[in-house]
């Protein structure tokens, strides 16, 4: 069975904020990107649940009862785009 204590990790400084001669500090900053991208596409992805089962639920009725996770769900699409480490260090050139 899974352990269900979550693991906390430590805040780092962002990969902008970083100069290129400190490794760990990159690999870090890396690490840390990745699990924040993680997070919000898995928030969209309980949104997106939440969305099929009230259209389930509400029948003919989906297009009032559940518009407000609809808009919840295309604000998180917009926002929540896991663009990786690289974009940002290639579009600083």
């Amino acid at each position: 069975m899974a352990d269900t204590e979550h693991k906390l990790y430590e805040r780092v400084p962002g990969l902008e904020e970083l100069d290129g001669t400190d490794r760990k500090a990159i690999l870090d900053a890396r690490a840390q990107k990745i699990r924040d991208d993680w997070v919000k596409a898995m928030e969209a992805r309980i949104i997106r649940e939440q969305l099929a089962k009230c259209y389930r639920t509400q029948g003919v009725n989906h297009y009032e009862k559940c518009r407000h996770l609809t808009d919840l769900y295309l604000q998180a699409l917009k926002e929540n785009k896991v663009e990786g480490f690289r974009k940002k260090k290639e579009e600083a050139r």
